[in-house]
């Protein structure tokens, strides 16, 4: 198929990347940018590549806080197709809460890269995709927060599962990624450890898809549980 034929595809991104400078004059330039993704209504949602993500923080705000760990999984008609994971350098000392959490500690974050390269090459591995994430409004805030301090605005809609989960399985009382897991018969690898979240998350998005959301079909129809 044509590069031409392929231009109003979503997959048109991940083809043909656009070229980048290695100018620093416009390796400014590109950080002072808005990086933007919309799915047509019309994309059959089965066949359009995904990436599962989840992020752990040092905390809940995203303006004060920060990533130290992001895991996701790029996912196309249900097979893993690609794996990004990364722990990320903290400027200062962990909280005990966070280690006792997350299994996350200081000595593991030496020598780990810095945030604002791990964006960059996030944003390179999402290229084309739609996002999902497990209440997305959380992992999402501290990835546009942390965007923003380095000058670039994304324009990306996040499928969150919590959303969905709300719809599809209103007969449970919660539905936080424990719940959610234990309903559907899931075991984590590593709980509050991003690949291991990330893992559940597209396993239970899934299910869902599977039963009780068989009905959903083209991004339109999940349009309504985006942030």
């Amino acid at each position: 198929m044509s590069k031409q034929l392929l231009q109003h595809s979503v997959f048109y991104g991940v083809l043909f990347p656009p070229e980048v400078s290695t100018s620093s004059e416009e390796s400014d330039f590109n950080l002072a940018r808005c990086v933007a993704f919309e799915p047509i209504d019309q994309l059959v949602f089965h066949d359009a590549p995904l990436v599962v993500f989840d992020l752990e923080t040092t905390g809940l705000n995203a303006a004060r806080d920060r990533i130290i760990e992001i895991g996701a999984q790029k996912i196309v008609g249900g097979v893993v197709v690609g794996e990004f994971s990364t722990l990320i350098a903290c400027p200062y000392p962990l909280s005990a809460q966070v280690t006792n959490i997350t299994g996350i500690t200081d000595g593991m974050l030496v020598n780990q890269p810095q945030l604002e390269p791990v964006l960059e090459e996030f944003l390179t591995f999402i290229q084309g995709c739609i996002l999902v994430a497990h209440n997305a409004i959380f992992d999402s805030s501290f990835v546009k927060a942390a965007l923003k301090s380095m000058g670039v605005e994304l324009s990306w809609p996040v499928l969150c599962t919590l959303k969905l989960a709300r719809q599809l399985l209103p007969e449970l009382n919660r539905k936080n990624l424990d719940t959610l897991a234990d309903h559907f018969g899931l075991e984590f690898e590593a709980r509050h450890r991003s690949i291991g979240d990330v893992k559940v998350t597209a396993a239970i998005l899934a299910e869902m898809l599977a039963h009780e959301g068989k009905h959903l079909r083209s991004w339109q129809d999940f349009s309504p549980f985006t942030v």
